[in-house]
């Protein structure tokens, strides 16, 4: 009885390291994987980070023009975030436009929405941003913010926002919207969305952020009703569909991609709302 005894205890160390492994180890996804990332949150240009991912969203001012070229060679395209319709505070062009900025951002207080009919801001997002990320080659815009028109819902704020989008197009790189629903269904209804962006990027469509007690959770029925009739709108408008969601469980998670299968949609599950 002491021999098998004595043969226990000398597996059992190594037991509990097969546990321990089990319990942590999560083998890497392979490269390129999987189809859609967003990565704005991304405090320095993390390569590895971005490795799984077909296509990526990343922040331009934190990637210089070899890393995006590094990426691209991987077979990734890669948009880059451009803010539209608001100024965050830690920008440092923002006291250079602080006068054109209006209401304080809901949940988000370093950052203020901003007066799009003003043509400084105009020819600033498109001559002076725009061209510097175009510069780093990147393969397409991902423009946030557009939501500035439901908030202002005047002919100016939409007019300036066509006007930003007409502008870049001058970069010949594919347009992404972000948000910007009410911007994005008046564009469709006066025929104008396809010849402005090339897709659009809707957030919290499953999910939804509790920014009062920093959690997430499965989004409201009737909310989630509006976003899949207002994307399958964008859908047969001609214009690509993605989603971002956040964290949501392992039963809604393979709910959303079935969903994103059946109606041609792309979605990324993030990890929390700083997008890392």
């Amino acid at each position: 009885m002491r021999k098998p005894f004595r043969f226990f205890l000398l597996l059992l160390p190594l037991l509990m390291l097969c546990l321990i492994c089990l319990r942590f180890f999560h083998p890497e996804p392979a490269a390129n994987s999987k189809p859609y990332g967003v990565f704005i949150g991304l405090e320095t240009a993390d390569l590895k980070r971005l490795r799984p991912y077909r296509t990526v969203v990343i922040e331009p001012s934190t990637f210089s023009a070899e890393q995006i070229k590094a990426l691209q060679a991987e077979g990734k395209s890669v948009y880059g975030y451009l803010n539209l319709g608001s100024l965050e505070n830690y920008r440092p062009y923002y006291e250079r436009f602080a006068s054109l900025t209006l209401a304080p951002y809901e949940n988000w207080p370093e950052e203020r929405w901003v007066d799009v009919s003003s043509p400084v801001w105009q020819t600033f997002v498109v001559d002076e941003l725009g061209a510097a990320y175009a510069a780093l080659g990147l393969d397409g815009f991902f423009l946030d913010n557009c939501d500035v028109y439901a908030l202002y819902p005047r002919e100016d704020i939409f007019n300036g926002l066509t006007t930003m989008l007409r502008g870049l197009s001058r970069y010949q790189k594919p347009c992404i919207i972000n948000g910007g629903d009410v911007f994005v269904s008046a564009c469709i209804k006066n025929g104008t969305a396809r010849t402005l962006f090339d897709g659009v990027n809707q957030e919290s469509v499953f999910t939804k952020i509790d920014f009062a007690k920093n959690r997430y959770a499965a989004q409201d029925a009737d909310t989630r009703a509006y976003y899949l009739d207002y994307l399958t709108r964008a859908k047969k408008a001609g214009l690509k569909v993605y989603l971002i969601e956040y964290r949501p469980t392992a039963k809604l998670a393979a709910e959303i991609q079935d969903y994103c299968e059946k109606n041609g949609f792309t979605a990324y599950n993030a990890n929390g709302k700083e997008l890392r």
